[in-house]
């Protein structure tokens, strides 16, 4: 396993738990970061965690520390607006689907990565935090977090990748789906799925 194939699961975890902001953005982000990334990675890695508790706490966690319609929506991109309301509805909780099935499973591979923040910094009415993943015998990755606040609450917004966003890297490969069914959003949806039903995280940014 790659340490490219495991960073986005690794990424997810981080720092999915939640607490309120404080009066200095960045300096909290960094904390919420350090300090709770941590602690989701132990409860996701714990020894002889079942499959259906693994996927029980990883959904709970994508939905307490991500904002979760933000970057569905976001990753639909210009197919946003042309969808009807019972596709926005069935996209969202398949997006959702999707995310728990790719990442879920992919701390079984955990190998003990080490990751540290470098630092934060405002950027366009949210925060990024960057930091490092580092693996004992293979490169750094550096990876960015973007960090709003939604109700009060602290919820990640983006994950960038040694520069390449999560969000955009979703939003060509969905556009490309949706155009190999005559730029129908319902083929999109049935596409996901059917990787669901079938555990199939191929073609996935994992």
């Amino acid at each position: 396993m790659t340490v490219r194939r495991i960073i986005p699961a690794i990424a997810l975890a981080l720092i999915f738990f939640v607490k309120p902001a404080s009066a200095d953005p960045s300096q909290d982000a960094a904390g919420f970061i350090d300090e709770y990334g941590h602690r989701a990675i132990a409860q996701l890695t714990e020894p002889n965690l079942s499959d259906d508790e693994l996927f029980k706490r990883f959904r709970a966690l994508f939905d307490e520390g991500f904002d979760v319609p933000t970057i569905a929506r976001s990753a639909l991109g210009r197919f946003w607006p042309r969808a009807t309301d019972q596709e926005r509805t069935e996209y969202l909780k398949a997006f959702e689907d999707y995310i728990v099935e790719v990442y879920a499973n992919k701390f079984r591979q955990y190998s003990g990565q080490t990751f540290k923040v470098t630092g934060s910094q405002p950027v366009a009415g949210a925060v990024v935090v960057a930091s490092t993943v580092e693996k004992i015998d293979g490169p750094t990755t550096k990876i960015s977090w973007t960090i709003g606040v939604v109700d009060g609450k602290q919820k990640i917004q983006d994950i960038k990748i040694e520069g390449v966003s999560l969000i955009i890297s979703y939003r060509d490969q969905f556009a490309n789906e949706i155009l190999q069914h005559d730029g129908k959003v319902s083929g999109l949806i049935d596409a996901l799925r059917e990787k669901v039903a079938h555990g199939d995280s191929a073609g996935s940014n994992g």
